[in-house]
């Protein structure tokens, strides 16, 4: 009694209701494991095909990019080679002495200590390795710290994080200088610090360590300025830097000599960097009774009254 295309989807539903019902009783029993199987036996080759095209496709986007990535770099390399041999007449000119590269020690960092910020690194190297006091710990990214302690096959540095550890430094473009220290007040954070008001910093500039530092070689990346401020003298500016290098991602690093010492001895440099010191007491200078300055009567009492 029913046209031709409602008995065809009556007969439809009834087949697909006969075989749920089925799978509802026996879904238990069938062989998921073989079906499984099956399955993946007959769809591997459009699997295989599809994940040839879409390797492909990739491959051809990256060879473009780097493609593009080696011309830039191939210009810029002969840009380099022609501003050094400039670099090398004028320093010659000059007078100034050659610019030699570091001797680097790679180390694997073997464990940060610190809390919430890691402020010391425990190094793979030690004093057999070459690993000093005083040699500087950096990263293909920049400046990480500077070994404080080494033994014969372990050594450990602080960090930059390390409140007891300062780097004089410098804006890359302009030659502002300011000492790098770490603020823990609200937050930790890298402060460019001492930097005169009428100095301009400005968001973006690199900042490196300064020919001025007593610890660390010229020219090494520290990070780039992000904001600036008053101090809280307000007699000068600082500058918040983010490092170059993520201090709580270290796996891997190196190790370079600090400074040599300055050739005549008779120029001092400025000590930019606080270093703990030793004072010894002056001698005690005899003068007398008409050179000795005159002591208040509060004094003489006060010492009187100490002998006593």
């Amino acid at each position: 009694m029913l046209p031709p295309a409602e008995r065809r989807s009556v007969v439809l539903v009834t087949i697909f209701a006969v075989l749920s019902l089925l799978l509802l009783v026996v879904g238990d029993h069938l062989p998921v494991s073989w079906l499984r199987g099956a399955g993946a036996f007959v769809f591997a080759p459009f699997d295989r095909i599809v994940l040839t095209g879409d390797r492909l496709f990739a491959a051809w986007r990256e060879n473009t990019t780097l493609h593009e990535r080696i011309a830039r770099l191939e210009l810029e390399n002969a840009q380099l080679r022609v501003e050094g041999g400039e670099n090398r007449r004028l320093r010659g000119q000059l007078g100034l002495p050659e610019w030699h590269g570091l001797a680097l020690i790679p180390v694997e960092v073997l464990a940060l200590a610190g809390d919430p910020i890691p402020t010391a690194a425990t190094l793979s190297a030690g004093t057999r390795d070459g690993v000093r006091v005083g040699d500087a710990l950096l990263t293909r990214d920049g400046l990480v710290g500077r070994v404080t302690e080494s033994w014969a096959h372990l050594s450990r540095a602080s960090l930059l994080t390390d409140p007891n550890l300062t780097v004089a430094c410098e804006v890359e473009t302009t030659g502002v200088n300011g000492i790098l220290r770490v603020s823990l007040s609200p937050r930790p954070r890298l402060l460019l610090s001492a930097v005169p008001l009428a100095d301009t910093l400005r968001a973006g500039e690199r900042v490196v360590t300064s020919n001025l530092s007593l610890r660390f070689p010229r020219g090494i990346p520290v990070g780039r300025v992000r904001r600036m401020q008053e101090d809280a003298s307000r007699l000068m500016q600082e500058a918040e830097v983010e490092p170059a290098a993520q201090l709580s991602r270290l796996r891997q690093a190196f190790v370079a000599p600090g400074p040599l010492p300055p050739d005549d001895s008779r120029l001092p440099r400025p000590h930019t960097e606080f270093e703990p010191r030793r004072i010894a007491a002056p001698p005690p200078v005899h003068a007398s009774p008409a050179s000795r300055p005159a002591r208040p009567d509060s004094a003489r009492r006060g010492v009187t009254g100490g002998t006593r």
